[in-house]
């Protein structure tokens, strides 16, 4: 029996402790007719998480949706998927293979993405979700999987706080310049650099954009912002010197080229024109605390000293040690340790 045979499965029934039996579905094929769907409150925000992280894993979806039953969450997500709401993005199958328990992950279905569209009133262009999802493969889904977990991490953890509230890229987005607002790619904006006497220009893209509002006992509050970097340790971080000096170098993906477009970016307040936010810091999580070490040594002998830019610009941290994002220590490019509301740069701290 072949894999897909073996993952996707034939319908099955099983029996739940009250005894009572219960239809078993395919975990990656709808098959036969799906029963009809009401959605409820709970149903819509998940339509509106998944929207917003582009893949996002059951058991973040179950974190999301706290003091609601596990086996209820599981139940509707399992409807929203046979009546294609959502769908279940195919590079995960590999997952499976590994053993052990995997939680599902999701991704927004055709008739998901319209529902939010035309009932809730978000702005969806139009595109084919299932065949968008299926582009994916385990390395890209993989990513946006970490930056989700992340995301909801932090989320989750300002919700705990009263002093601190999240602000989300659809929030900064409704606030930025048209332009930015009507782009088709509104999380990417060109970076112009000279390079070894040539002009040329780098794509900045981070895997989310989000800002921190911090309620001062004053009845005012500030508000921080972040572009977020996963890295998952497989990209170059400082190339050959022969590869520096190149003019190939800018066209390379290694983590200093990404530095030096974020420094670049700053030092020309592309930020201001792309958000029309106060200058933003750049938190790049990485998957061991070496690689977080090697790649601060980068920022600070490459990028920070040379460009003279305050170290602060910078934010590392490893991903498998932030437990709450709010009250993890992070380190700057010159090594010292810092919080995300920690010391500000210079306009950094917008009062609101």
């Amino acid at each position: 029996m072949g894999l897909w045979k073996r993952i996707s499965g034939t319908k099955k029934t099983q029996r739940n402790a009250m005894g009572a039996t219960r239809a078993s579905h395919p975990r990656f094929r709808r098959e036969g007719t799906a029963p009809r769907i009401e959605l409820t409150d709970d149903d819509i925000a998940i339509l509106q998480h998944v929207y917003r992280h582009r893949f996002i894993r059951a058991d973040d979806l179950h974190r999301l949706l706290a003091g609601r039953s596990v086996d209820r969450v599981s139940r509707r997500l399992t409807l929203l998927f046979r009546n294609e709401y959502l769908d279940r993005p195919l590079a995960q199958v590999d997952r499976f293979r590994e053993g052990g328990s995997q939680p599902l992950v999701y991704g927004l279905g055709k008739i998901g993405a319209r529902f939010l569209k035309e009932k809730v009133g978000m702005a969806i262009g139009a595109t084919d979700w299932r065949s968008r999802n299926r582009t994916y493969v385990r390395e890209n889904l993989d990513h946006v999987l970490a930056t989700s977990h992340f995301l909801i991490d932090l989320e989750l953890a300002c919700r705990a706080r009263a002093d601190v509230s999240l602000v989300c890229f659809a929030d900064i987005l409704a606030n930025a310049p048209e332009a930015t607002r009507r782009s088709r790619f509104p999380m990417t904006w060109p970076v112009p650099i000279q390079w070894h006497g040539g002009k040329t220009q780098v794509q900045v893209a981070p895997d989310g954009i989000f800002g921190l509002r911090y309620h001062r006992g004053d009845g005012k509050s500030v508000r921080a912002y972040f572009f977020l970097e996963i890295d998952r340790g497989t990209m170059t971080i400082v190339p050959s010197e022969r590869v520096r000096d190149s003019e190939a170098f800018p066209y390379r993906a290694t983590i200093l080229r990404k530095l030096y477009a974020y420094a670049d970016s700053y030092r020309l307040d592309l930020h201001k024109a792309q958000y029309g936010v106060q200058a933003p810091r750049v938190l790049l999580l990485t998957a061991s605390e070496s690689r977080v070490a090697a790649i601060r040594r980068a920022a600070n002998e490459h990028v920070v000293k040379p460009l003279r830019l305050p170290p602060g610009m910078f934010l590392f941290g490893a991903l498998g040690s932030l437990t709450d994002p709010m009250d993890s220590s992070y380190r700057d490019a010159s090594g010292q340790a810092v919080r995300l509301l920690g010391t500000a740069l210079p306009g950094g701290l917008a009062l609101v």
